[in-house]
């Protein structure tokens, strides 16, 4: 069994999942920048946690697609 390693930790996830009340298949991630980019709901979010032993997400702010050609 191989499998891609998940972008965010589990309690990143949860995190996510309780903000924007939704499940962990329901979102797709990428890194950018100093945080991350979450794709919901056809609408992208660009999101920073707390550093240290507790994650909290800190910052999230919608943001606009880019279409390509």
């Amino acid at each position: 069994m191989f499998w891609k390693k998940s972008v965010l930790n589990r309690k990143q996830t949860k995190e996510v999942c309780a903000f924007f009340k939704c499940t962990k298949n329901e979102f797709a991630v990428r890194r950018f920048e100093d945080g991350f980019l979450i794709a919901l709901k056809n609408k992208e979010y660009r999101v920073k946690f707390s550093e240290g032993f507790r994650t909290k997400l800190v910052y999230a702010k919608e943001v606009q697609r880019i279409a390509r050609k």
